[in-house]
């Protein structure tokens, strides 16, 4: 299982930046990440020296996911505890 767990993106389109959110699942800690995306195409090249090495293997894992909206906040679908058992 890896450490990381992406939840969500949601764009800022204007600013050519994205949100990553998802948890470190070790310590069960969230965390939001602004990721550089050019026509919506991410570049973890830039300024993501400061992120754990852990992350970057995921983020470049699931680039090709992120790229095509599948993480988008507008696909994103809430279950509730209860919902999953039955």
């Amino acid at each position: 299982m890896s450490p990381y767990r992406i939840f969500f993106v949601y764009r800022i389109h204007d600013l050519n930046y994205l949100h990553v959110h998802g948890m470190e699942m070790g310590s069960k800690k969230l965390f939001t990440v602004l990721i550089y995306s050019p026509n919506d195409s991410i570049d973890l090249s830039v300024q993501t020296s400061h992120l754990p090495a852990d992350l970057l293997s995921v983020l470049e894992e699931e680039k090709t996911r992120i790229n095509q909206g599948y993480y988008d906040l507008a696909q994103w679908e809430y279950q509730s505890y209860n919902e999953q058992l039955h």
